[in-house]
């Protein structure tokens, strides 16, 4: 199956299952702001604080219950001020921070420690701030010094050893916050690793529990690299951003989406693949008929069927193009 054929294939299936996917999207702005950053939009210190701390937010959680709480979050973050969570005391995500989100049931178990590690990533971002006059510079020199590829940055950010490495921060959310900060780039998560290995597009030798909802395991920055590549070949192919395509299939896979298991996932592609077979086989039948039938009336009713298996084909590629009339059909 090509990339276009499968975005078509992720469409139908949001389209008739979650009729409000699109919005949904939307609702995570990072759409938009990748066409902001497209645009020329700078990024402040508190924008940046924001995005990297719903990054934070995203792990191990239930999305849905943290959109609850977002328009929340400034109060309680003092306005997404870098610098006054810079200085905080790590005993205060204890004592303040963590008791406010378990009270709305929007918690997990790695909440505390990603937000005691952001203190540190904020502490490095305020100096860096104070030096080169932005905490987004230190994300727009680092993309711009791997030649513009913010899958590269993803994988600086997030990897152990890395002089860029944030605390708080591995590839997948390090890609994520990325996404907030209007980069165009997938987030390797356990939904999209799982999602891209049953559409086939990323062998996994490691992949426990195929038949439910686990994830495929992830070895090396290699295995991270394939399916941020593969999502952005989806994206390429149907002419859409990287994060379009990345949050669709999110939403193919997340609790507060469709959560399609393993074999599901798989099924769009079969689907497609059976579809494919059924036409190619009608459209031999049709060959023959009009190699045997050459009066008006079996004409007429030929050129019906080409027509309408044109139509219905999800392939740009058509079964009877025009151009060929007379000649291969």
């Amino acid at each position: 199956m090509t990339s276009v054929m499968l975005w078509q294939r992720i469409e139908s299936r949001l389209n008739s299952s979650l009729t409000d996917w699109r919005n949904r999207v939307d609702g995570l702005d990072q759409v938009a702001s990748v066409k902001a950053r497209t645009d020329g939009r700078a990024w402040s210190d508190e924008e940046t604080f924001r995005g990297l701390l719903l990054a934070v937010l995203s792990s191990n959680t239930d999305w849905s219950k943290i959109e609850e709480i977002q328009a929340d979050l400034a109060e309680l973050f003092s306005g997404f001020d870098l610098k006054s969570y810079a200085e905080l005391p790590a005993s205060e995500i204890g004592t303040r921070f963590l008791p406010w989100f378990l009270e709305r049931r929007a918690g997990s178990q790695t909440l505390k420690e990603g937000l005691v590690n952001l203190i540190d990533t904020a502490r490095l971002l305020a100096e860096h701030s104070r030096v080169h006059g932005t905490a987004e510079s230190y994300f727009t020199a680092l993309v711009e010094h791997l030649d513009g590829d913010p899958k590269q940055a993803a994988l600086r950010l997030g990897s152990r050893g890395d002089k860029y490495k944030l605390p708080a921060f591995g590839v997948a959310l390090a890609a994520e916050a990325l996404k907030n900060l209007g980069f165009d780039v997938a987030k390797p998560d356990r939904h999209v690793r799982r999602a891209v290995a049953s559409f086939g597009l990323v062998p996994f030798r490691e992949w426990p529990n195929r038949s439910g909802r686990s994830a495929p395991s992830v070895s090396s920055v290699t295995s991270h690299l394939a399916v941020m590549e593969a999502v952005q070949g989806v994206a390429a192919a149907a002419g859409i951003p990287v994060v379009m395509a990345d949050n669709a299939i999110w939403l193919l896979c997340a609790k507060s989406g469709l959560y399609l298991t393993n074999p599901e996932l798989a099924q769009l592609v079969r689907e497609h693949e059976n579809q494919a077979e059924r036409a190619e086989a009608v459209g031999a039948l049709i060959r023959s008929w009009a190699d045997m039938q050459d009066g008006g009336e079996q004409r007429e009713t030929i050129n019906h069927l080409v027509e309408g298996l044109n139509q219905e084909r999800l392939s740009v590629r058509k079964l009877f193009p025009k151009e060929f009339k007379g000649r291969s059909w």
